[in-house]
Parts: structure tokens; C-alpha cells; sequence
């Protein structure tokens, strides 16, 4: 056997003991009269542990057709878990129309009908189940939490406040684009009056004039903000006023979970919370805060806080943090040095995996 015979039977045989970490099979359950369908991970030696469910942030999801969070989902099944994963309506293989305005209360119904499942088709050890969830995920976990006490431990990553986040990451991603601390002032001056406004109380023409800086910037257009003319403006007054959003009288964002800090202070199952410290999507600081004057005062839950320096909204290592950096980075970035190590240290320590694993 020549040499280059040799290091290529050596990287198939690699590469089958990294895909042999892992049986995935398919499974489906019902939610609003649509089927769902997602994934189970199971280690491949051994009855897994425990179960752990992830819960993605916004957008679509590609889990039975794009195999996403492969790399997440291999290192849980090698911590012993049974991992669950299922795409969004209209995703994948989920019947039904993707809905990008699903709130969070209907996302956090959806997975308590596909834990119900999970336990009724007992294919793994479901006596512990356990949440890891990124993004909105942050406030969807806390309200399955609040439903189904039984949950035994949550995982948070780039976890979120109650209200909607988007006039930091706007504000964040203006000063990384490089505008003016004036420029900023302007921008986020008429972001604010667009907050109040485009529910209604200005005419089209006002609302415009008040807003001419802000639609025309290039970072702002880039991510679709503006309007077509006055018949947009129209409908998305009717939308906003239909719909019965709750919003912050102060900040004028929406509010997401209403009295969500009680919500938090139901949480009584131990919890591990990650942040990257160079989020530009999600306020981390003032999230950090918050869990910690809810969770953080429970003295009958284990709670541990762990921030990653140069380490971006989706834990990917960074320069900025900055959105468009994401975008761009060549094959999304890397993992942050200390998240697997994090997770892996905090599950083995709280007895949720074995310490025999890898």
C-alpha cells in the first residue's frame, strides 16, 4: 500500500468514526392542524442519559432537508443525549406556510406538543429533558419552562430581555458600519419616531419627512427597512393596530412576553447561560442582568453565567460582532474557544452527562 493509498484508507476510517458518533432517524408529531417533521439523535453505543431539545432562534430552519446544527447536534449525542430538532412550519419537511411574525407563545405551544411526543413514542430516556436555545429561543425556553416544570435544566445562548431587540442591533451595527456619533443621533432619532408612528397618529407625507435620513442610509437599506408608498404604510398601520402588540411606553419597542421577569422567576430548573461579549444583535449586558435579578435569586437553582470575549451573536469567533460580519465570514466562522468546553463541564457537573464521555 503506497503512501497516499495510506492517508486516504486513514481519512475514510476518520471519517466514518465521526459519523458513527450519531443514529438520526426522522420523527413527526402534530401542532395547529399542520404535520411537523424533525430529527432524533441517538448515541450510537449506549441508551442515552437524558434528552435534550434545541431550539433555534429566528427565521427558517433547515433540519431535515439542510441538516443544520450537525456540529451542536454531535456534540450532545456524544455527551450521551438523545437530541430533538424539528423544522418551522413550511420548512423542510413541516407541512404549512412559514410565518416569520410566529409570536413566541404559539413557537413555545409548538414544542410542548412535540415533547408531548417525544414522550408518548418513548425512544429515549425522556425522565430528564432539558432546553438548549439561542436568540428568541431565550424567550420561548421560559415559557415551555412555565407550562412544563418538570424540564430539568435550560441552556441559554444569547439570551434575550423582554423587549424586541432590534433598536440595539440597529444602533450597534450603525456605529460598527462607522457612523458619526451626530450621524448615529439622527439615525436612531428617526428610528425612534418610526417606532411610535408607524402604528399610526402622522400622515404619510410626516412620517416620510420624518424619516428621510434613516431610509436612505445604505446600512439600513441593506436589511429591507423603507416603504413602496402610501398603501404599504397603510397596511402595516392596519397589521400593527389589528394585531394587539403590547408595547414599552418608554422605549416604544415591543414587548415580546409580557411580565416576563415573572416568568423568569418561575424558572426553578438549573441554568446555564452563554453570552458572546461582542453581540451586536441582542443587548447581552442588559439580558445578563436580567437573569440575574430573576434566576440569580433563587437559591434553590443552580445558576452559572459564562461570557466568551471576541465572540459574536452566534458564538462564532469575530472582529466586530458586527451583522454583516456574519454574513461574510467564510463558513460562518468557528465556535468561540471555552463553548463546547463550557456546556460540556456545566452538564457533566450537574450530572446531566457522563463524565466518561467525550
Amino acid at each position: 500500500m503506497n503512501r497516499l493509498t495510506l492517508c486516504i484508507v486513514i481519512l475514510l476510517l476518520l471519517s466514518c468514526t465521526v459519523y458513527s458518533q450519531t443514529r438520526t432517524t426522522e420523527f413527526f408529531f402534530s401542532f395547529d392542524n399542520k404535520k411537523y417533521a424533525g430529527l432524533l439523535d441517538l448515541p450510537s453505543n449506549g441508551k442515552p442519559k437524558s434528552t435534550i431539545i434545541l431550539i433555534p432562534g429566528s427565521g427558517r430552519t433547515f433540519f431535515t432537508e439542510g441538516n443544520a446544527y450537525n456540529e451542536l447536534r454531535t456534540f450532545f449525542a456524544e455527551q450521551g443525549f438523545a437530541v430533538y430538532v424539528w423544522d418551522k412550519a413550511g420548512c423542510g419537511k413541516t407541512e404549512g406556510v412559514f410565518d416569520n411574525e410566529q409570536s413566541v407563545q404559539n413557537s413555545a405551544e409548538e414544542a410542548l406538543a412535540a415533547i408531548k411526543e417525544i414522550r408518548h413514542q418513548k425512544i429515549s430516556d425522556t425522565r430528564q429533558i432539558g432546553l438548549w436555545g439561542i436568540s428568541r429561543g431565550g424567550w420561548i425556553c421560559p415559557l415551555i419552562i412555565e407550562k412544563d416544570p418538570s424540564i430539568s435544566f435550560w441552556i441559554s445562548v444569547s439570551g434575550v430581555d423582554a423587549l424586541d431587540n432590534f433598536r440595539y442591533s440597529l444602533e450597534t451595527n450603525l456605529r460598527i458600519e462607522g457612523r458619526t456619533d451626530p450621524e448615529l443621533k439622527l439615525l436612531m432619532d428617526e428610528f425612534n419616531f418610526c417606532t411610535k408612528y408607524l402604528r399610526g397618529g402622522k400622515t404619510y407625507e410626516k412620517f416620510m419627512a420624518g424619516t428621510k435620513h434613516l431610509f436612505i442610509d445604505p446600512y439600513c437599506k441593506s436589511l429591507g427597512m423603507g416603504l413602496s408608498g402610501e398603501k404599504e404604510f397603510i397596511e402595516i398601520q392596519e397589521y400593527y393596530q389589528k394585531n394587539g402588540f403590547i408595547y414599552d411606553e418608554v422605549t416604544g419597542l415591543q414587548i415580546l412576553v409580557p411580565n416576563f421577569e415573572q416568568t423568569m422567576l418561575k424558572v426553578q430548573c438549573p441554568v446555564l447561560a452563554i453570552f458572546g461579549e461582542k453581540d451586536s444583535q441582542v443587548n447581552w449586558r442588559q439580558t445578563k442582568e436580567l437573569y440575574e435579578r430573576t434566576i440569580g435569586k433563587n437559591r434553590n437553582t443552580s445558576f452559572t453565567i459564562k461570557t466568551l470575549p471576541n465572540c459574536n451573536h452566534n458564538i462564532l469567533t469575530c472582529k466586530s460582532g458586527g451583522f454583516k460580519e456574519n454574513l461574510n465570514q467564510p463558513g460562518f466562522g468557528q465556535p468561540c474557544d471555552g463553548y463546547y468546553d463550557s456546556m460540556k463541564l456545566w452538564l457533566q457537573k450537574e450530572g446531566f452527562a457522563s463524565k466518561s464521555k467525550k
